[in-house]
């Protein structure tokens, strides 16, 4: 064998996700899988009486509403993914962000940081985030470009970004299977997500939905209170996070 025809040498090995990246990784693919599944099926779920129990959460019955919010909820995961990837890729985990439960000792503290020098020019007002925005809030509906959805995972704290993922796709507890959402819980508690902010947003959205449902007496006879589980899988198909079903059931 001729030193021309010696084998190139391959790359080192890819390293091994992290197993809090790889957690977190597991839920988007998830919230992905469920989004995609109602773009799928969208048509059939609409005309289901037990699908006004997902309209309350989603704030409308309106499908092509609903299905705007999920493309950005779902571009919103994938860049999320995305970041997460490359942080796994450079050997990087995540770190908890929780405050602690019992004052520290002064010799475990951390250094006190130096004061930060004051802003010599007025910060810009930041964009209103669209995914806690009414409906007719002229910013509800901005598609943010994929460099932004970058930047946005870049900049937030990951449970921050689950957050907003979910307001988009319309999640909430009695929605989804228990362990999926038990694991949704904790990124958000662990990684820096408000529970404040997502229940207020659901509070604004079931307030839009009750307006707009003054004016469908065809849905006043369906409890949209009602999140039993079989409810549920016929609104949406499924409960989010279990198996999806190859055919929504008519």
């Amino acid at each position: 064998m001729t030193q021309t025809d010696q084998p190139i040498p391959t790359d080192k090995k890819p390293r091994a996700i992290p197993g809090r990246i790889g957690a977190v990784l597991r839920v988007i693919a998830g919230l992905v899988a469920y989004a995609r599944h109602f773009a799928t099926n969208a048509t059939t779920l609409e005309t289901v009486p037990e699908f006004v129990t997902a309209a309350a959460v989603l704030g409308t019955h309106d499908i092509p509403t609903i299905l705007y919010r999920m493309k950005r909820g779902m571009l919103r995961a994938l860049a999320l993914r995305d970041y997460l990837l490359a942080r796994a890729a450079r050997g990087h985990n995540l770190h908890f962000i929780r405050k602690p439960y019992l004052d520290l000792l002064p010799h475990h503290r951390p250094p006190p940081k130096p004061p930060r020098a004051p802003r010599t020019e007025p910060r810009k007002p930041s964009r209103p985030e669209p995914a806690v925005l009414d409906l007719d809030h002229p910013e509800a509906f901005r598609m943010p470009t994929p460099e932004e959805f970058a930047a946005e995972v870049r900049r937030r704290p990951v449970g921050r970004s689950i957050i907003y993922i979910c307001m988009d796709l319309g999640l909430a507890p009695g929605l989804c299977d228990g362990d999926f959402w038990n694991q949704i819980y904790n990124i958000m508690r662990r990684y820096g997500g408000s529970f404040k902010r997502l229940y207020e947003v659901r509070a604004l959205r079931e307030a839009t939905f009750q307006r707009e449902r003054d004016r469908r007496p065809e849905t006043w006879d369906t409890d949209w209170r009602d999140l039993r589980p079989d409810t549920v899988r016929k609104a949406i198909g499924c409960r989010i996070g279990e198996p999806l079903p190859a055919i929504v059931p008519s």
